[in-house]
């Protein structure tokens, strides 16, 4: 891996630069073709702010791969992984598509399950994908079922970054988290693709971040948390050789845990209400304000302490994450897993700040 260190270092700096630089042009045009996010009763903001965000964060993540291209390690590495590379372009036109696509038109629930499990397809048809399940040592061989729950893995991941993109540098500063947590896994498994990937990611997503931070001058849209949303899931699910890849408990999944139970907690509260079955299934897509940062705005009413809150949570999740996949530290990082857990669900459903819900601190 030593050999790789320049270039990744030239590649992270780069990322860096080039989404800063780009995000100022990303907003300009956001704002001329009225890609504008307006304030309503499920959002913290106070004025009209230009999304569309997600394309700066995209080209900072691609232009500086291209880039490396150019470096001997890095054509080798390409040479080994053209497959991979391909799904990820693939996967990720269709979703860099439905996002711009969302952020300017709209688009309904249906026809985003309808693109997102079209991408997770294609990349579960080139590899990205369980062959089994491992927990406690035990290992069950999931056969054409590997396929189906490597397509809901994904589909849930992209849904899940998606829906806790609700406030300024949110889902930027989990997403930064999750990502550097792949990177140091990717370190320890050899697993050289996932690094690349992950540090171009890390860098774009710090460089956006200047524009992002409270109060936000531009966000993400769903063009950048839908295709941040795909990158996690596939890496969580790289493999770094050709060998069967076990969904374990632990590792990158560990990671993930926050927006995912995050989603899995909201979705099954709306599914619970009294009604129609169609309802109740239509109703798991609608937007509301259960959402973990939603829940803690409203508690502590300030905007800043649910964000620090929230990513304090996901850096218990990551630093598990990265002590599961090291044998000596596995238990260590189960236990600190489940601190985050309890973390998770003492400040959403016991703690409270304060007896009257105080006026929410909003962002100007």
């Amino acid at each position: 891996m030593a050999q790789y260190a320049v270039p990744l270092v030239l590649l992270f700096i780069a990322s860096a630069l080039t989404s800063v630089v780009t995000t100022g042009a990303v907003k300009r045009i956001a704002e001329e073709v009225g890609a504008i996010d307006r304030p309503n009763e499920r959002k913290f903001h106070a004025v009209e702010t230009p999304r569309m965000g997600g394309l700066a964060i995209i080209f900072g993540f691609g232009f500086p791969l291209m880039l490396l291209a150019a470096n001997d390690h890095a054509a080798e590495l390409v040479s080994k992984n053209l497959t991979y590379l391909f799904a990820v372009l693939a996967s990720g036109s269709l979703i860099v598509g439905l996002g711009v696509y969302d952020d300017l038109l709209g688009s309904d629930a249906p026809k985003k399950f309808i693109v997102q499990t079209a991408a997770a397809i294609i990349l579960v048809s080139f590899g990205f994908q369980f062959s089994s399940i491992s927990i406690a040592g035990f290992t069950l061989r999931l056969g054409i079922l590997g396929s189906v729950v490597s397509v809901i893995w994904i589909v849930g991941v992209i849904n899940a970054v998606n829906f806790i993109d609700g406030i300024d540098s949110l889902a930027t500063l989990v997403s930064i988290t999750i990502a550097v947590a792949f990177g140091v896994i990717a370190i320890i498994r050899h697993d050289v693709f996932s690094l690349v990937i992950m540090t171009a990611l890390t860098g774009s997503l710090i460089g956006f971040y200047r524009w992002n931070r409270p109060p936000a001058k531009i966000f993400m849209g769903d063009t950048g948390s839908l295709f941040i949303g795909l990158l996690l899931a596939a890496c969580s699910i790289a493999r770094p050789i050709k060998s069967p890849t076990a969904l374990i408990v632990g590792g990158p999944m560990l990671a993930l845990a926050l927006p995912v139970l995050d989603t899995l907690i909201v979705m099954k509260q709306r599914f619970g209400a009294e009604s129609a079955i169609g309802a109740r299934v239509a109703r798991m897509f609608n937007a509301d304000r259960r959402h973990f940062h939603h829940i803690l705005v409203e508690k502590y009413g300030s905007i800043t302490k649910a964000i620090l809150s929230i990513w304090f949570i996901t850096l218990l999740f990551a630093v598990a994450a990265v002590l599961t996949v090291i044998e000596e530290l596995r238990n260590a990082g189960y236990c600190v897993g489940v601190a985050g857990f309890l973390a998770m669900l003492f400040l959403r459903y016991w703690f409270r700040r304060h007896a009257v819900s105080p006026p929410v601190e909003r962002q100007a």
